[in-house]
């Protein structure tokens, strides 16, 4: 059989993964983490052990799927889907440009592949596929462009030639690419040896893109330019596209999934990895400004979308909007009812704007204590 689970080692599956939304490579056919949950047993603000579901604690059952972790009670266990087992492969796609062995010869045909690849994307997610990809800087002038395609269920045949087109028109405009043969993706357990990364400094950034903004020509082309403007000021870019829509989903649906989840094809992020350890608050503010700085142009192209909870800017500017959309006013009764006392605190979770952290540098870090916001 096939659950969905978290891709990172340090992830909690049934935990904050699925409460603030939870994306897989599985996205577009099963939909997100939240739609799994059938039941859930949590431990409430006031010290009593429930069990949510379509019939009881209906309120903690809606809140509890998509509406953000660490805020309405401490999830123990639940009960989920679980679908057949099914075959994913994966079809590798990689070009560059400068460095010793670039596969393109110029920066401007680099960016019309990188644009073919996206006009690709809405045929991926309306086949049921996924798509996980990244463009970074490479040297003092170059970039480089990787992904890995998914389609859930079909035969390494079947994905050879449903890519195939997309090499077919990245080579006529001369980005040099063949169409190598899928890799079948292991099983999620036998690639987790227990071992999570080395904790990292970097920070970033997302932002939800809606199917209008790769099928619109003049929202296509002012896309494309902010997420390059993006690559080229030195950040990295990393691209999801998946379609997990309320159909997709299905059973037993009506949850607190941010509402531009479901009109999404293309979940992305935006890294600086720039060290940033040692930086003075100055310093630090201004590398986050920078930062921001490129995340208005991508809102800019979005302006009726939203970012996703798990994956964002703890400064991200009107973030209730941004990360709930128009469900905050109903995550609001159901917090201030469920934890009047304010036991349960994350920074942007639903009802943090009632509280401040107070630091001694003014920086976002929640290194001090917390206090009620005056």
């Amino acid at each position: 059989m096939t659950l969905l689970v978290a891709g990172g080692y340090t992830v909690g599956a049934y935990g904050g993964w699925f409460t603030g939304g939870g994306h897989s490579a599985l996205a577009s056919k099963y939909g997100l983490g939240a739609d799994q949950a059938l039941s859930i047993n949590v431990v409430t603000a006031e010290g009593r052990f429930v069990t949510a579901d379509m019939n009881q604690n209906t309120d903690l059952f809606y809140a509890l799927r998509g509406g953000g972790g660490s805020t309405y009670g401490v999830v123990t266990s639940l009960v989920v889907k679980a679908h057949p087992s099914i075959q994913v492969l994966a079809s590798t796609l990689a070009f560059s440009v400068g460095g010793s062995n670039p596969s393109v010869n110029d920066i401007e045909t680099f960016w019309r592949g990188f644009d073919l690849y996206h006009a690709f994307g809405t045929t991926i997610v309306d086949n049921g596929g996924t798509a996980y990809s990244y463009v970074r800087p490479s040297g003092s002038s170059g970039f480089t462009f990787t992904t890995d395609i998914e389609v859930p269920g079909m035969s390494e045949q079947e994905l050879s030639a449903f890519v195939q087109p997309l090499y077919d028109d990245l080579n006529a405009i001369g980005v040099r690419v063949s169409n190598p043969r899928p890799t079948r993706a292991a099983n999620w357990a036998a690639t987790r040896q227990g071992l999570g990364g080395v904790p990292g400094s970097s920070r970033f950034a997302s932002r939800l893109f809606p199917r209008a903004n790769f099928e619109d020509e003049a929202l296509f082309v002012a896309t494309q330019q902010a997420l390059r403007e993006s690559v080229e000021a030195g950040y990295v870019f990393h691209g999801i596209h998946m379609q997990p829509t309320e159909e997709v989903a299905g059973y037993p649906g009506n949850n607190a999934v941010n509402p531009a989840f479901r009109t999404t094809v293309m979940h992305a992020d935006l890294f600086d990895f720039a060290r940033l350890r040692g930086l003075s608050p100055r310093e630090f503010n201004e590398a986050h400004e920078r930062l921001d700085e490129q995340m208005q142009k991508w809102r800019a192209v979005s302006p009726d979308s939203g970012a996703y909870f798990n994956e964002a800017d703890v400064q991200e500017p009107n973030w209730q909007q941004a990360f709930f959309g128009s469900n905050y006013e109903r995550l609001l009764e159901i917090k201030r009812d469920r934890d009047p006392w304010g036991l349960f605190y994350a920074a942007t979770t639903v009802g943090s704007e009632e509280w401040v952290v107070v630091t001694e540098d003014g920086l976002p870090t929640q290194n001090g204590p917390l206090c009620r916001a005056e």
